[in-house]
């Protein structure tokens, strides 16, 4: 049912002149046991977060914030300590003030203790392919450098490999599938390798490939990889709240892809990320969320040109390619500097996919104190996870070789993390102080997330030798121009006039200085390194869309329009959906994924904005470089009480994607802004706002007011689809149209 209470609004002042500021907040908040948004909100939870006990109950936001406060404070052994944090938590949680990222959301509960660290991890990277495939598999995004000197592995020389299956199995394929049976009575000289049931089984398969291609003595011999023991496809997963299994079959079929890359005539770098693309392909884990990747690359690489051009036409479209430069690349006027950065420019723009993008490598915050330990090749090990002894010494010469580089740093794939290229990781979190009830409360929430970051830490994983060393964290914002707005009267363009804006942004720094200062003092409590980085702007996705924010450092995409969500094609919401009316459709370029439309009104669209909202494609590039560099100087870097910089960066980076028209801004326009700023910024991903790029796939779909209202009125569940879109604002009050 349509909400019949009318957003009110404060009363704007007579004259500019004098006029007495209206009262802040605008819309007052206090801690509540916060709802979800209906729709999309609801769907985004229920397909991500939210669990269905035995009984049929699903979850509700409060006991979310319930069992997630449970397994994050169950990690500190003091009792009295560990209730403290819980009531903290579950406060914060619940209210929406702390949203820990999806991945907590997701997994955490009482078993929190007793699992592997990299299921809690948003971001990681790696410098082997197994690794990579074990990283992804766990649903960490993850990055990884092409550079030529850190390719030690030729795939010419991997192993003849065979993948079977007991005949007995549900998803064996008779005429397709070469039977265990079979495969005993036909290959007598050969290396058979079970593979287990489980994440680090899969990875272990792959791992026993990339090893003996590394060691390049078993070119022509065979390697018989025996499925047998992975269960069917739609099986529970139990670590996945048992969601359906996939089943070998996708493995399967991405070995097969990897084995064509031998003898395929090319360099050991496109090897290997033709590799890390097959491998992705087949990570859906159990229908929660895809393969997230970066692919980075040195503009001095011989190979770089084939890189910049590689994904032309769709191909390698499962990461993020982006060119690796320094402030020589960006000063020096060289003949190959120069070809680089026009190969770059017409690429993205030309292509009309925004790829690749620069990452600026010398802004990136990089500490080598402790790094040259891992020279033995021993730092990607845990308790659930021991590579071979060959594989240690693979690693070992990748170690070597990435030791003696300058920058050792690269970003995860949403770009927001600076990591070490050998391997690293990074847990997130989103502080939304436009729901804190006040500024001391939104601080209290700042606090909150540093400590339970800093104690996810301390759980084993792979990386642990890493992590130990480093200790990052990545404490991040979200909804941010909703509290400009509702905290400050401030829309977009006052926010970037960094004058007007002051208190803006001296607060922000507060609660950056805040977070070093929980960071130092918690860190002599669990006796652990004080964190390298701390604060982050992540893309929030998820988050986000649980309450319809505005997402991390993003403007609104759109003020209304229709959120395309991605299901597994056999997930039941997808029927549940389909039948309650939304829009549905599967996407051809990735079988077996189908897309939800959701008609989406942000809650920044009830603010009482009116015409002083801007959206992405309503800002300017250089209003949005502007926003960017105010961010960094005073979110990611930091300010004193007086205004002064802080003597040391302790900042990761702002994830943002900054749309442009390409309608209205030519190449020559477009070639002079890039250049212009982007030397500026640590990073940004500059993308078409175009209907149609290359890709299949839009998260969100423009629509007018007529195509909005069509889809509203199409869904059976009104009463839950229409109570958080306030029609009163689909009007064209005070003669701007908000559509």
């Amino acid at each position: 049912m349509l909400s019949k209470t009318k957003t009110k609004t404060q009363a704007q002042p007579k004259s500019e002149v004098g006029a007495k500021v209206a009262t802040l907040p605008k819309k007052k908040m206090r801690f509540v046991d916060r709802k979800l948004s209906k729709g999309l909100g609801e769907a985004v939870a229920k397909r991500t977060i939210l669990r269905t006990s035995e009984a049929g109950v699903l979850e509700t936001w409060a006991d979310v914030a319930h069992r997630v406060a449970l397994g994050n404070s169950q990690l500190i052994k003091d009792q009295e300590q560990q209730k403290l944090e819980y009531e903290l938590l579950r406060k914060h949680i619940a209210n929406a003030s702390l949203l820990l990222s999806g991945r907590h959301l997701q997994h955490g509960d009482e078993t929190q203790p007793n699992r592997n660290m990299e299921v809690f991890t948003n971001c990681s990277t790696a410098s082997s392919s197994f690794v990579l495939f074990y990283l992804l598999l766990n649903g960490s995004g993850v990055g990884r450098a092409y550079d030529d000197d850190l390719m030690v592995v030729n795939w010419d020389y991997m192993p003849i490999v065979r993948c079977v299956l007991d005949e007995k199995h549900a998803d064996f394929q008779w005429g397709i599938d070469e039977s265990v049976r079979e495969a005993r009575h036909k290959y007598k000289a050969a290396h058979w390798f079970e593979v287990p049931d489980t994440r680090e089984g899969w990875a272990q398969a792959v791992e026993k490939i990339e090893t003996m291609a590394f060691d390049k003595k078993y070119k022509e011999e065979l390697l018989i990889l025996d499925f047998s023991k992975v269960r069917p496809r739609g099986a529970k997963i139990g670590g996945m709240q048992n969601r359906p299994a996939s089943g070998p079959r996708p493995l399967m079929n991405a070995i097969e892809k990897v084995t064509t890359v031998k003898a395929a005539g090319l360099s050991a770098w496109k090897q290997t990320i033709f590799v890390d693309h097959y491998l992705s392909e087949c990570v859906l884990v159990g229908g929660a969320r895809r393969a997230a990747r970066i692919a980075v690359k040195t503009w001095t690489d011989s190979g770089i040109f084939d890189f910049i051009s590689i994904k032309k036409g769709g191909f390698l479209w499962s990461a993020n390619n982006s060119v690796a430069v320094d402030d020589k690349f960006w000063k020096q006027k060289s003949q190959h500097s120069q070809k680089v950065l026009e190969a770059v420019l017409q690429a993205s723009y030309f292509d009309k996919t925004g790829e690749p993008g620069f990452v600026n490598q010398h802004k990136l915050v990089q500490n080598d104190e402790g790094f040259d330990g891992y020279l033995d090749g021993k730092y990607a090990q845990s308790k659930k996870y021991q590579p071979m002894k060959r594989t240690v010494v693979m690693m070992a010469e990748v170690a070597k070789r990435a030791s003696s580089k300058y920058y050792t740093q690269i970003p995860n794939p949403c770009g927001e993390i600076t990591l070490n290229m050998l391997g690293g990781y990074c847990v997130i979190a989103d502080v939304v102080p436009y729901f804190a009830p006040d500024v001391d409360a939104a601080e209290e929430a700042f606090r909150v997330a540093t400590r339970a970051l800093m104690r996810v830490n301390t759980m084993d994983c792979l990386y642990t030798r890493e992590v130990k060393r480093t200790n990052r964290i990545g404490v991040g914002m979200t909804g941010m121009h909703e509290y400009a707005w509702n905290a400050f009267g401030l829309a977009f363009r006052e926010v970037i006039d960094e004058k007007k804006a002051k208190d803006f942004w001296m607060t922000l720094s507060r609660f950056k200085r805040a977070v070093i200062d929980e960071a130092e003092k918690y860190a002599k409590v669990l006796k652990v390194a004080v964190p390298h980085t701390n604060t982050t702007i992540k893309p929030a996705g998820t988050t986000s869309k649980l309450f319809s924010l505005s997402e991390g450092a993003h403007l609104p995409a759109l003020r209304e329009y229709i959120r395309w969500v991605q299901f597994r094609s056999d997930d039941p919401l997808v029927a549940k959906y389909g039948k309650m009316g939304y829009p549905v459709k599967e996407l051809r370029s990735y079988p077996g994924t189908t897309v939800v439309g959701f008609p989406t009104q942000p809650e920044i669209c009830k603010l009482g904005m009116n015409h002083k909202l801007v959206t992405a494609g309503e800002a300017t590039p250089e209003e949005q470089y502007q926003w960017l560099m105010l961010l960094e100087k005073y979110w990611i870097v930091g300010v004193d009480e007086q205004g002064n910089p802080l003597t040391e960066d302790t900042g990761n980076q702002v994830s943002y994607t900054l749309k442009y028209d390409p309608e209205k801004v030519s190449y020559k326009e477009f070639s002079k802004m890039v250049t212009k700023y982007q030397p500026l910024i640590k990073t940004c991903s500059v993308m078409p706002q175009i209907s149609a790029t290359a890709y299949e796939y839009q998260p969100e779909e423009a629509v007018t007011i007529g195509q909005f209202m069509e889809v509203v009125n199409e869904i059976q569940d009104e009463d839950d689809v229409l109570e958080d879109i306030s029609l009163d604002h689909l009007k064209c009050d005070s003669g701007a149209c908000p559509i």
